[in-house]
């Protein structure tokens, strides 16, 4: 059980089923800052997708977008902050763009989105020995599910049949599926079960082969700093950089090479 207290500490949050990223301590804007030079200010929630060490871009998803705004021109400048003021701060201009975004509606007349620079899939976890075939959202009638509170899952909750019982922390979820109170529990396809893995909890789950819903992550650039051509230029660019060899190699050097790709969706 230590493992799973030290997997809920460190990754409970990593899972990204809503639009909440981890938190860090902001870093003040240096003074010098100004609306000319905020063009380039690039906000990093300190996450497994994209974090500072040493002072450079740490994470599949933040090494990917350094890599393409460098190619097209821009040089970013990079500071940690929480999700929520960088994405208040896109309005302003202060910052120019913001990192592992859920795209909601609440946002979009702030910020232009990128594609998804990664896209996160709710997977379904069950006991070694207990897998089943899961190809429609009807295989798991019947079946307790492990759930985290907050997080939205579109194609089980609509329907009355589906029984999702809700836990605040990733950890709290895996002991209910390793003690038998759910029968399943649903988790992050790249994060989560990275954690999973690094913390050998994976050796004793099953992993189905369909996934029950995909969150995808982008890059939310401020409209002060931005226009739709340039995002537009920026995705195009993304596609051919993530065709390319250095794209692999930020999935090697970051141990996820296997868990990036496309899971397929359960039917209705």
């Amino acid at each position: 059980m230590e493992k799973l207290a030290r997997f809920g500490r460190v990754f409970g949050s990593v899972a990204l089923f809503c639009a909440a990223s981890f938190a860090v301590a902001q870093a003040p804007l240096p003074a010098a800052a100004t609306a000319q030079s905020a063009s380039s200010w690039v906000a990093i929630p300190g996450n497994i997708f994209a974090s500072l060490e040493k002072g450079k871009p740490s994470g599949i998803f933040i090494e990917a977008l350094d890599a393409v705004l460098k190619k097209s021109g821009v040089t970013p400048t990079y500071l940690n902050m929480p999700t929520g003021d960088a994405l208040r701060d896109l309005n302003s201009g202060t910052i120019s763009v913001a990192t592992v975004v859920v795209p909601t509606p609440r946002i979009k007349d702030a910020a232009y989105f990128s594609a998804p620079v990664v896209n996160e899939y709710n997977v379904v976890v069950t006991l070694k020995g207990k897998g089943f075939d899961l190809a429609k959202v009807s295989d798991l009638h019947g079946k307790k599910i492990g759930a985290r509170v907050g997080y939205q899952y579109p194609l089980l909750e609509k329907d009355q049949d589906i029984q999702l019982l809700r836990y605040p922390t990733d950890g709290e979820m895996l002991r209910a599926l390793l003690f038998g109170q759910v029968d399943v529990a649903i988790i992050a396809g790249i994060s989560d079960i990275y954690a999973l893995r690094s913390e050998g909890i994976i050796m004793r789950l099953e992993i189905l082969k369909t996934s029950v819903g995909v969150v995808p992550l982008v890059a939310a650039f401020s409209k002060k700093s931005f226009t739709r051509e340039s995002v537009d230029a920026f995705d195009q660019a993304l596609v051919s950089f993530k065709q390319g060899p250095e794209w692999q190699a930020i999935l090697e050097r970051n141990g996820m090479s296997d868990l990036v790709k496309d899971w397929p969706l359960v039917t209705e």
